[in-house]
């Protein structure tokens, strides 16, 4: 061998070892300790040994709508499913958000109105003891409570704790007050916070930023409001016929059976008055949900149809929503909320709508809770598509597969804004967000302060959260989709929602499902996509050779991603051929040859489309002179 040929050798040797270390997915210390317990699996199984945490919670809040007061009681029981001794159980106060000198990191700023101190604890029993002031200790928005008997494993708990607040009037971060009889009520009661097998308990408390992670739980709530107030809630609402007049109940069983677009409360409804009983407090039930939220008013319309989620089965999902009657599109609310569910249960994901129920409530924000949203009115059509659609393909992540929102928001996000773009488009014609997102990550791209992806949620600053959530997420798992195809991503998609269904995945099991079902090594897509700081999309046309009908076409990735190819090639305005080549080609080297042999006579040829991030798209034409 030749010095020259060993140094080459040796190069090759180096450059290579590199790029396998590239490659290399880092895998966290718990996800390691998952593997060696089996609670789970390095194929992205859940483990022989998986196990969670859940709790039963009976409810009881009463809203003073005047005041914007809310006062609460509840029984908690909470069931240790794991392996472990707990001594400690850790409370979310989420209203400690507003608390004087709490740690707020939030998107929307705390306005100094609605600062208060804290939710106040009227009473805390753990098995029918009191605790002592000795035992509680709080913390941001988070309260532990020292337990006096540590509780075994595969043993339950009885927590009852009474408890009162007041509501924002002024502020507006996923829940508040809307307008002075309308509220949207939500992170409104003492949560137990998840322990599970990977991090233990869950202590990063709420600062209006990242949203959240919880169990699978039972609720069952009673909520009592003034007279002549209506309800929207998580869950089946178990005594609406006692509270409606029996013919706005009437009408309200029938839409809820119907493909139709039913008007239950209009405006001569409210006018006329008679729609509510005010026989008591309005309960609602539901099952093996993160949380529970509701909305209520005493002058909203209701708007109720239904649709079939399950061909084979006839199951239905009623929908509601609930608006002011100046509401911007809201009279269209309906009809997208029909067409969203259906092409969701039938199409992308294709699975059947996880909820029997789904209520629009029209506030403010855009925000996503188990069977109700909180979305407020947009006068561009196509943005209220988006946000209404976005919020009703939350019900798959994170509330039918329990991803971490606080730690990995850009799953679920990502998720939710890929799976709905063709219904979205179709909804309102126009309105790409495929385009528009790969048009906003091209230009944001490789900012300066930029983290990788993987970075966890809650450290993110407001200006990247929503680019590196949404616009690059997104762009994640449509480029992935177009490196394995429709039909292969859309198998490992559905393998991951089976698997990991009412379970809490972390990446890693995300990671290792799509490579299991595809049955290729993926560690080069994600290391390039969510490990790498910044990443800028940028590919060029460099060279082309021509001889007769054969066009060599040199392109460069100039950026720091494995962007897939698409080079088209024109004879004037007409499209004579198309040429596609995968993200993977990238492995060799930075420099692509495509060759491409045509009879016809080509006069330019054109690198990229309007759903491959370019950075700088100024080098992605080349004219044949």
């Amino acid at each position: 061998m030749t010095k020259l040929s060993l140094i080459t050798a040796l190069y090759i040797l180096f450059t290579v070892s590199i790029a396998n270390a590239q490659d290399k997915v880092t895998i966290p210390n718990g996800n390691l300790k998952a593997f060696e317990k089996q609670t789970r699996q390095k194929d992205g199984y859940p483990g022989k040994n998986y196990w969670q945490n859940s709790s039963d919670y009976n409810l009881k809040a009463e809203v003073d709508v005047a005041n914007k007061l809310i006062k609460g009681s509840g029984s908690i029981t909470y069931h240790n499913n794991s392996n472990d001794t707990l001594r400690t159980i850790v409370f979310r106060l989420y209203q400690d958000l507003f608390r004087k000198g709490g740690n707020r990191h939030s998107m929307v700023p705390v306005d100094p109105a609605d600062i208060h101190d804290g939710v106040n604890i009227t009473s805390l029993q753990v098995d029918n003891i009191a605790a002592d002031e000795k035992q509680i200790k709080r913390q941001g928005t988070l309260m532990m409570v020292r337990l006096k008997k540590p509780m075994p494993p595969h043993s339950k708990l009885n927590i009852n704790i009474d408890w009162n607040f007041s509501f924002p009037q002024k502020t507006l971060i996923r829940m508040g007050t809307i307008d002075s009889t309308t509220m949207f009520v939500a992170q409104w009661y003492p949560q137990i916070a998840v322990y599970d097998d990977i991090y233990g308990w869950d202590t990063r408390s709420y600062n209006g930023m990242a949203e959240f992670y919880n169990d699978f739980n039972n609720y069952d709530v009673e909520i009592k409001v003034p007279d002549n107030y209506m309800v929207w809630a998580t869950g089946e609402a178990l005594n609406m016929k006692e509270l409606l007049h029996a013919d706005i109940y009437s009408k309200y069983t029938k839409a809820a059976a119907s493909d139709e677009i039913n008007h239950v409360i209009t405006s001569e409804t409210l006018k006329r008055g008679n729609i509510t009983t005010n026989a008591g407090a309005w309960k609602y039930k539901a099952q093996n949900v993160p949380d529970f939220a509701f909305g209520l008013s005493n002058h909203y319309l209701w708007d109720v149809t239904s649709v079939i989620t399950d061909k084979t089965t006839g199951k239905r999902t009623t929908i509601g929503v609930a608006y002011h009657e100046n509401g911007v599109h809201f009279e269209r609310v309906a009809s997208i909320a029909r067409e969203t569910i259906k092409a969701l249960s039938e199409e992308m994901p294709g699975i059947p709508y996880p909820f029997p129920y789904l209520t629009a409530f029209q506030g403010d924000f855009g925000m996503e809770y188990p069977m109700i949203t909180n979305v407020g009115p947009d006068e561009d059509f196509g943005t209220t598509v988006y946000a209404h659609s976005h919020e009703i393909a939350h019900a798959y992540f994170p509330f039918l597969v329990g991803t971490n929102e606080t730690k990995n928001g850009w799953i679920d996000e990502g998720l939710v804004v890929f799976m709905p773009e063709k219904v979205q488009t179709k909804l309102s014609p126009g309105f790409d967000i495929a385009k528009s997102n790969t048009h906003a990550f091209s230009i944001y791209a490789g900012m300066e302060d930029e983290p990788a992806l993987i970075t966890p949620t809650h450290y993110l600053d407001p200006k990247v959260y929503f680019i590196l959530n949404y616009a690059k997420s997104e762009q994640v798992f449509r480029m992935l989709e177009i490196e394995l195809g429709s039909e292969l991503f859309k198998e490992c998609l559905l393998a991951f929602i089976d698997r990991w269904k009412y379970k809490h995945p972390t990446p890693i099991d995300l990671f290792n499902t799509f490579s299991d079902v595809s049955k290729q090594d993926l560690n080069w897509y994600w290391s390039a996509w969510l490990y790498k700081v910044g990443g800028i999309p940028d590919m060029a046309i460099t060279n082309v050779k021509i001889n007769k009908n054969r066009y060599d076409i040199t392109v460069s990735n100039k950026g720091d991603l494995p962007l897939p190819l698409m080079v088209s090639l024109y004879n004037g305005d007409k499209l004579v051929t198309t040429i596609n080549e995968k993200g993977k080609r990238w492995l060799t080297g930075n420099e692509i040859v495509i060759t491409a042999d045509v009879k016809e006579k080509i006069t330019k040829v054109v690198l990229g489309s309007e759903v491959i991030p370019d950075a700088k798209p100024q080098d992605n034409e080349f004219v044949v002179k």
